[in-house]
């Protein structure tokens, strides 16, 4: 990997946890409830870029926000962790079903994302109790995973990233 690459990947990173700050400071009046922007990144780079590198993104983000908004190893950080790696093996599934577009895999990993923190939410809490919130939170989610999904295929549509889009076949790459 060349360093104007490493360069273009950092600045994803830093985009993701810009886009993760900026949405905890919009008030949704659902506890728990969030526009899910961060993620825009995520599902762009699952189709540009390997699989592997919007994972590393995916993972550091969660990292360097529950470091500064001070719950690293904390509730919300395991639920963040939790919703966006059930979010993440789930895109990644579905992105490469060419039934799906991109607005279908972002609603799924938006209720995936729900469905990985109300999981860990059942184990922390030891309490079945909060599946209760499930459906509203589903609800909710689909809407935001539509909203996600149209500004990411505009993103993609702009073909911003065509000069570090992983050419899978040209490249060798197997994922």
């Amino acid at each position: 990997m060349n360093i104007k690459r490493y360069v273009y990947i950092a600045s994803l990173l830093t985009m993701s946890i810009v886009l993760s700050m900026v949405e905890g400071l919009i008030p949704i009046p659902v506890p728990g409830v969030k526009l899910g922007l961060a993620n825009i990144i995520i599902l762009v780079m699952l189709y540009d870029f390997k699989t592997s590198e919007a994972f590393m993104v995916l993972i550091i983000r969660i990292i360097l926000v529950g470091l500064l908004r001070g719950n690293i190893f904390q509730m919300p950080f395991f639920m963040s962790l939790c919703g966006g790696l059930t979010s993440f093996i789930l895109m990644r599934i579905f992105s490469k079903i060419k039934f799906f577009s991109i607005i279908g895999v972002s609603v799924i990993g938006s209720i995936f994302h729900c469905v990985g923190q109300i999981a860990i939410a059942i184990i922390l809490l030891e309490t079945a109790q909060v599946v209760y919130y499930l459906p509203l939170i589903a609800i909710l989610s689909t809407v935001t995973g539509v909203l996600t999904g149209i500004i990411s295929r505009r993103f993609l549509s702009l073909k911003i990233n065509e000069q570090f889009k992983v050419n899978k076949e040209k490249d060798g790459i197997s994922e």
